[in-house]
């Protein structure tokens, strides 16, 4: 979990493709259902629209029904083109973006790509189709990384490999095949893990390791030991409200877990000060101040022993149990990557 005071970091992107009937969408529900009791499915189709026919009414009754027999918390937006106008709804949820491909048929359609027709076109149309094609592609790239900029948010998206069918007959559908392969592969550049589906089989193509649990001896099977990963990186994306006097930073340094607290404590002078008023000094005149205490040590144990048991300061900066289990988690992963050559960044 982070603190809310300068977090830069995006959102957590899950990217799951296939063809069609290959199990995309139940896949997709699974997961956000692992990670949360109230995930929401955001629908990029409209049950209204142009292109809305009785078989898409139906498509879109199956996939509500099928989701309701699931889990009863889902809640469903429907946003057709503008989901990042939905985003405070998406603070600290699992968002299901179902699907990537009517997404972006919808800025085809919106960018009137469809209606320069191939029907004896010339050179003038097929360079506007392509100039409106790349148009809506783009506006639909940067409406997504709008929405991943959020970081607390949990995205699982949803899109079909439809180059890996038949080729197109006409121009249009070669130039959307085109810019949907290319927009898959926007989204996977994004994302911390992409599965292909086939035929109801999860292969998974891309994962970002983290140095997490290994399978060495462990009792857990790969299956769950991949949903604890999930897991946690969900529960890392969550606000954590920390104790107003202080933060702490850890790191590892010469084979060393370090432990540093920072004051937030301010005097009447309205300076950044220790528990007794003392002016904090900042480094070498910059903007970075100096840590108020600073631990070192060997285990997890070790550090968190000195710092709630043996710090007498700590009963006076009342630390929350909250911070105090932070505290605890992080540098007992602190200590697993110390001793496992890991490289380790704090949560």
């Amino acid at each position: 979990a982070h603190s809310s005071q300068e977090v830069t970091m995006p959102a957590t992107v899950y990217l799951i493709t296939g063809g069609c009937r290959s199990g995309k969408s139940s896949y997709a529900q699974t997961l956000c259902e692992k990670l949360s009791p109230h995930p929401i499915y955001l629908a990029t189709s409209s049950s209204s629209g142009d292109y809305v026919d009785a078989d898409m009414i139906d498509r879109i009754q199956r996939h509500q029904a099928d989701r309701t027999t699931r889990l009863a918390g889902w809640t469903t937006i429907e946003a057709p083109l503008h989901p990042s106008e939905h985003l405070e709804e998406m603070v600290e949820r699992v968002v299901l973006v179902d699907c990537l491909t009517l997404w972006l048929t919808n800025y085809m359609l919106e960018y009137k790509v469809f209606s320069l027709t191939t029907d004896g076109e010339d050179d003038v149309t097929a360079k506007e189709r392509i100039t409106a094609a790349e148009a809506a592609s783009d506006a639909m790239k940067q409406e997504i990384t709008t929405m991943i900029a959020q970081w607390n948010t949990t995205f699982v998206f949803v899109t079909n490999e439809i180059g890996s069918g038949g080729h197109a007959s006409d121009a249009v559908s070669r130039t959307f095949a085109d810019h949907q392969g290319w927009l898959n592969q926007f989204v996977a550049s994004k994302s911390r893990e992409v599965v292909h589906m086939v035929a109801g089989c999860a292969n998974v193509v891309k994962r970002v390791e983290d140095g997490g649990r290994g399978a060495k001896g462990s009792w857990m099977s790969q299956d769950d030991r991949d949903d604890a990963k999930l897991l946690d990186t969900f529960l890392s994306s969550r606000s954590l409200q920390m104790d107003s006097k202080g933060y702490f930073m850890v790191k590892l340094d010469e084979n060393r877990i370090v432990a540093s607290f920072y004051s937030c404590i301010v005097n009447d002078k309205g300076e950044i000060c220790d528990l007794q008023g003392n002016k904090i000094k900042c480094c070498n005149g910059g903007s970075r101040r100096e840590p108020m205490k600073v631990w070192k040590g060997r285990t997890a144990k070790e550090l968190t022993t000195a710092i709630f048991e043996e710090w007498e300061d700590a009963a006076k900066l009342e630390f929350s149990i909250g911070h105090a289990a932070y505290i605890g988690r992080e540098v007992q992963r602190a200590e697993h990557c110390l001793y496992s050559n890991i490289p380790y960044q704090q949560d």
